[in-house]
């Protein structure tokens, strides 16, 4: 993978602008050439008020040998303190958080560096993680080639169990590829880095790895600490002007190198290096400065008018203590799950996860806080009769956490033992009704005659959520990190906000207009106004058939993951027959010609399932359960408009192109209208398109579709079919991992082998037989956590109210 040789090692002191833009700007602008981006990001930089030079320009073949003479100068402290450390500390960072001192022996450990890296440091944690288990694979990630061939001379790649696959590339740019390899891996930033990005880009950065963790994975960050008791300002200071004068020729020394970039003629001789530090931005700068009057040109012509004295700034070097290491975490949704500092506290390593307890909580407080009591009709409100109202899931996400995660399912802070005892048993578990008899077949937790109080029920799930982030990061030492309870519970409380989302987009309240008064959800979603739908019409698609299709997760899958649902596993190849499938969703546009043509008045297509269209003769729907009869349209020919959850009803010349959300019986009820022998497709034949998929390209599709689709809150709501740009590359199948949960035509059933989990044993052994049908993939609101292959979601067929979508397939 090979990016322009642009890259984020060393930027911008805060005040300057961003780095990252221009990056984003060459990297997206294809008539751009190397050279000349080169020489027009030097020239925007020069001719600034404040004139700088990136300091990408300092690292050439010269400037990269004189910053190792510079580490092992007497005053550059940095390098060796944080060699210190590591060599200390590196068999207490190898283990995840949540191993302990029990290491997974069969875990593959992938160690994804920021930079080419120091042979020295990185080759502790090498050999501590080669320790752990039977594999590790190193991924250097570097625009310089150069740097990463010489970086591969500092290893023994040569053991079998360490795997070597170095990327040139910007880390923007790779980071979704590194993200689809298999293995827990941890990201490491070392050498103090970060202390040249503004605040801003540390959060840029710090996003951009979080987005591309699992939350299982860590990120290890190496940072010089603040001057202090511990540290003299002035020692700082020194290591950046060391007696010798080799930073201050590595710092001229770039002006030699922009000279061949950009055709200037920057005289060394006429310039000197000064770098000083700030107490109170804690922070080095660095900056060369005029000796004379003179002017700069660049091919010829001038660039830079210079007094003497006038400086031009080079780069910036700030310090962090943990607590401005928190701060950045806390903007990217990431927190400190460990730290370790040196014995005079030089030096400062740091452990962060991604804080998704903390992320589910904001969208959970979203819900319950903001668009139930303000835009629909309050916490007791119970739009779906099949369901308990809102109130409940509050209850429920929080006793789930209780009895699940915590291990000491009793103690929740500001709750008695006995009190925290009943709210978990009122809250434990919710209905699934039989649709069409009302009856509920398996336990629940019965209704209270009356609900506990919206603030004691908010106080329970807050108080739950931070036992939990106590276990999880409250010893420094050894943090809990995410192990199996914690994902369980998170997963947990994903699916209980997608349910929802559903039932807020069925309330009566949103039936005629949108919610008023709501803030924005936290994650900014977009609105599905705004996209347009795609010129592409749909097509039939040929599948292959094949022998070896996988069913399930695997071995390698669970264990990276650290938990799968009891119904994921054990996984199994099986053979599938080759079919044919419709490349798009079907759509409301498309489902509204069946709607019109009678198909809820003719029995014919609804076989034993008519009874929830008509009963006793009593029409019971006229269409999908989004939809409703726009007012004043004829009664012999109506009209219908598509209900949306924050923007209110749309027509069908907005809403058209949008998949029609309906049951698996009104999906195979339009399949008998088409006719010609369209049916739903199978769980197996979902599975075939991304195992074809696989074995023609090379490719994940899946992980591909699961990042560009319609899913993880992009947009509030369904959008135009095949609008994503997330078709598979060699079938080119849209929509199939977001846009609405894939109908399948497959009862829920067990995998052979299966095994009931410990700590939910009715989770799917409820619901396994004839009356549940799986379905997969994603729907706008679903969390990338969840989607994975192997997932299975599953609903009765007469269930109509969730975000699910369908498309026509046929036997080949």
């Amino acid at each position: 993978m090979i990016a322009l040789r642009l890259t984020q090692h060393r930027l911008p002191r805060p005040t300057a602008s961003r780095w990252f833009s221009f990056i984003r700007r060459v990297r997206n602008n294809p008539s751009f050439q190397a050279a000349s981006a080169n020489k027009e990001t030097i020239l925007q930089g020069l001719k600034k008020p404040e004139p700088q030079i990136s300091p990408r320009w300092l690292y050439d073949d010269k400037g990269s040998a004189l910053f190792e003479q510079i580490t092992e100068t007497n005053e550059y402290y940095l390098t060796r303190k944080e060699l210190e450390l590591l060599q200390e500390v590196a068999d207490d960072i190898a283990p995840f958080p949540d191993e302990g001192d029990n290491a997974d022996q069969k875990v593959r450990r992938v160690l994804v560096e920021l930079g080419a890296g120091s042979g020295k440091k990185t080759t502790l944690i090498l050999d501590a993680m080669k320790a752990l288990s039977g594999g590790v694979t190193y991924v250097p990630i570097d625009v310089n080639e150069a740097s990463l061939q010489e970086n591969a001379k500092k290893y023994n790649f040569n053991a079998p169990s360490v795997e070597f696959k170095p990327i040139v590339s910007s880390y923007q740019d790779c980071l979704p590829d590194v993200a689809k390899m298999s293995g827990r891996k941890t990201f490491l930033f070392l050498g103090s880095s970060l202390g040249n990005y503004s605040d801003e880009e540390c959060v840029d950065l710090l996003k951009v790895l979080s987005e591309n963790m699992n939350p299982r994975d860590r990120f290890l960050l190496g940072v010089d600490t603040p001057h202090g008791s511990h540290k003299p300002a002035e020692v700082i200071e020194a290591a950046y002007n060391d007696k010798e004068g080799i930073t201050a020729e590595f710092t001229l020394n770039s002006l030699n190198h922009v000279n061949k970039e950009a055709d200037m003629d920057f005289e060394t001789e006429k310039f000197r290096h000064i770098a000083t530090y700030d107490k109170d931005r804690k922070a080095v700068f660095t900056f060369v400065e005029s000796l004379e009057d003179q002017v700069v040109n660049s091919s010829g012509v001038p660039i830079l008018n210079l007094r003497k004295s006038d400086r031009i700034f080079m780069e910036q070097s700030r310090k962090f203590s943990e607590a401005d290491i928190k701060r950045l975490a806390n903007l990217s949704n990431l927190v400190v799950s460990r730290s370790w500092t040196t014995g005079d506290k030089c030096h400062l390593l740091v452990e962060l996860t991604r804080d998704d307890l903390k992320r589910a909580g904001e969208v959970s407080d979203w819900i319950f806080g903001e668009l139930v009591p303000k835009g629909l009709g309050g916490l007791l409100e119970k739009p779906i009769l099949l369901r308990h109202p809102f109130l409940f899931y509050e209850g429920h996400i929080a006793a789930f956490y209780q009895t699940k995660t915590l291990e000491e399912a009793s103690e929740v802070k500001g709750f008695t033992k006995q009190r925290a005892t009943d709210l978990s048993q009122i809250y434990e578990r919710g209905i699934d009704p039989e649709i069409t008899s009302g009856e509920c077949r398996h336990r629940h937790s019965p209704p209270p005659t009356q609900w506990p109080s919206f603030e004691e029920t908010k106080t329970y799930l807050d108080n739950v959520r931070y036992e939990i982030s106590r276990k999880m990061f409250g010893n420094k030492e050894r943090g809990g990190g995410w192990g199996y309870r914690e994902v369980l519970g998170l997963e947990h409380e994903y699916m209980h906000q997608e349910t929802l989302m559903y039932m807020a987009a069925n309330s009566d309240n949103i039936r005629f207009q949108k919610p008023r008064g709501v803030a924005d959800h936290p994650y900014g979603t977009n609105s599905p106004l705004t996209l347009k739908p795609t010129a592409e019409k749909g097509s039939r698609v040929f599948v292959p058939g094949a022998d070896n299709v996988v069913l399930g997760a695997s071995e390698t899958v669970v264990e990276e993951l650290g938990f799968v649902w009891d119904n994921e596993v054990p996984s199994m190849e099986v053979s599938v027959d080759s079919f044919v499938s419709s490349s798009l969703p079907i759509t409301n546009r498309e489902y509204l010609q069946f709607v019109t043509d009678g198909g809820y008045q003719r029995p014919e297509f609804w076989g034993s399932n008519w009874d929830m269209v008509n009963k006793n003769g009593e029409q019971l729907m006229e269409g999908a359960v989004s939809w409703i009869p726009k007012a004043g349209s004829p009664s012999d020919k109506k009209e219908f408009q598509v209900r949306t959850l924050l923007h209110g009803p749309q027509d069908m010349d907005v809403s058209g192109d949008w998949p029609v959300l309906v049951s698996l019986a009104e999906a195979q009820a339009y399949c008998k209208w088409v006719g010609n022998g369209a049916r739903v497709m199978s769980e197996l034949e979902y599975h075939l398109i991304f195992h074809h998929e696989l074995n023609t390209s090379g490719e994940d599709a899946f992980s591909t579709a699961r990042a560009k689709g319609n899913n993880t809150w992009k947009y509030s709501g369904v959008v135009p079919v095949g609008a994503m740009e997330d078709a598979t590359p060699v079938l080119g199948i849209s929509d199939l991992a977001g846009n609405g949960w894939e109908w399948t035509s497959s009862p829920f059933k067990p995998f052979p082998g299966f095994q009931p989990m410990e700590l939910y044993e009715e989770y799917s052994t409820d619901f396994f037989g004839d009356t549940h049908f799986v379905m997969k993939g994603g729907s706008p609101f679903t969390d990338k956590q969840i989607i994975r292959l192997s997932f299975r979601n599953w609903f009765q067929d007469k269930y109509r109210y969730m975000w699910a979508k369908f498309r026509v397939s046929w036997d080949n």
